[in-house]
């Protein structure tokens, strides 16, 4: 029986925090370049479930990255889908980590599930991780979790579990760590800059939770995130043991 944490049954109107690591604990984004890369496919696939890219591989390759992100936007490049694009799933937050990520995602449609989303999410980060670092074999330490968000409590929390990441630090060679960031919003590699107006992303779907606030959002979400006293409040149901140790 497949784990609970493995069982791909996203049922629509419901969210879910899904998350994955490097294989053997190694690095997924190793420069600036790989969470860029990364993000542009999320980006791509939320904004285009049925859609196909150019190669990511091409894009990046070793010898010509640079020209390609400073001039060539990357969406101008886009092929056109040869189906319909639909609304099939909201993105809420996400944090990128140097070697995990997470993402807290809200499922619409009835038939083009979050599994259509990861799977060429991370096949198309495989390709172009693989290629870039001539590296051979997985990237990713097995298959990715999702866990259902079963209440509002949960919702609020998580997408500041996620944007609170950074703030974990980071694993280094010798096991110890250190820190990623000193400051949530200048951490450019999360939702949370959009969450205060540091950034306009309009693949993010952040309306939902901002709207609880009557006004000042940006500056009232900001300090819920920002306020650590009860970082713990994260019901155990919404991110499993061994997460724990991301």
């Amino acid at each position: 029986m497949p784990s609970i944490y493995c069982q791909r049954i996203f049922v629509p109107g419901s969210y879910y925090h899904i998350y994955n690591r490097g294989a053997h604990q190694e690095l997924l984004f190793r420069n600036s370049t790989d969470y860029q890369a990364f993000t542009e496919i999320l980006e791509y696939y939320i904004l285009h479930p049925l859609g196909t890219p150019p190669s990511v591989v091409t894009r990046y390759s070793t010898a010509g990255y640079h020209r390609a992100i400073h001039k060539d936007p990357f969406f101008a490049q886009l092929s056109s889908s040869t189906q319909k694009d639909i609304h099939a799933y909201n993105l809420i937050c996400y944090c990128l980590m140097p070697n995990h990520f997470h993402l807290m995602v809200r499922q619409i449609d009835g038939n083009v599930t979050i599994s259509n989303l990861m799977r060429r999410l991370c096949v198309g980060y495989a390709m172009y991780y693989n290629d870039k670092h001539h590296h051979s074999g997985t990237i990713f330490q097995g298959k990715y979790k999702n866990i259902l968000v079963e209440n509002e409590y949960q919702w609020l929390y998580l997408s500041k579990y996620i944007h609170r990441n950074p703030l974990h630090g980071k694993v280094g060679g010798d096991g110890q760590r250190t820190d990623l960031c000193t400051s949530l919003a200048d951490y450019p590699y999360s939702s949370f800059p959009h969450y205060i107006g540091r950034r306009t992303e309009k693949w993010i779907s952040s309306s939902e939770m901002l709207g609880r606030y009557k006004n000042n959002a940006f500056q009232k979400y900001r300090d819920f995130v920002l306020d650590g006293s009860d970082s713990g409040n994260i019901a155990k149901q919404a991110i499993d043991h061994e997460e724990l140790q991301y």
